[in-house]
């Protein structure tokens, strides 16, 4: 059951990233940030779902994703932090249509950065615990020219 629902996550993860593409490409910032929001969290509840572990929430995604990889060593705690971050302006880009316009260019390529780095850190642990990932290394590949 655990490998169908990470395998299940990272089919989100890849729509989510596809999304991102083209809010980027359409400069659409805020949606743009919301998809990358997205792309991230579900690819940690697929490595929590990889690990046994199911969050039922945001806050318990953040709390299981900490206690059980974060504290251990396993991921470096900047990357808890990106997803903190990104939350709180996935959040104002939802639900502040007021503020959307605040949303840049830059700071969407500073989240893609982020969310880039943080593949680099979970992809490899979920390898370990037997799912495949080779069609998410494409992250690396996609080219915000």
């Amino acid at each position: 059951m655990e490998k169908e629902l990470a395998k299940a996550e990272l089919e989100i993860v890849k729509e989510k990233i596809d999304a991102f593409k083209d809010d980027y490409k359409g400069k659409r910032w805020g949606n743009a940030t919301i998809s990358l929001y997205f792309a991230f969290e579900h690819l940690i509840k697929a490595l929590l779902a990889s690990s046994g572990i199911e969050a039922k929430s945001h806050e318990g995604l953040k709390i299981l994703f900490s206690m059980h990889f974060i504290k251990k060593g396993a991921i470096h705690p900047r990357i808890g932090r990106y997803l903190g971050n990104l939350y709180d302006r996935r959040v104002t880009a939802e639900y502040s249509p007021l503020r959307r316009s605040e949303f840049t260019e830059d700071e969407v390529k500073i989240y893609f950065e982020w969310v880039k780095e943080s593949f680099k850190e979970i992809l490899p642990l979920l390898k370990k615990n037997g799912i495949n990932v080779k069609n998410l290394h494409s992250i690396d590949k996609i080219s915000l020219k």
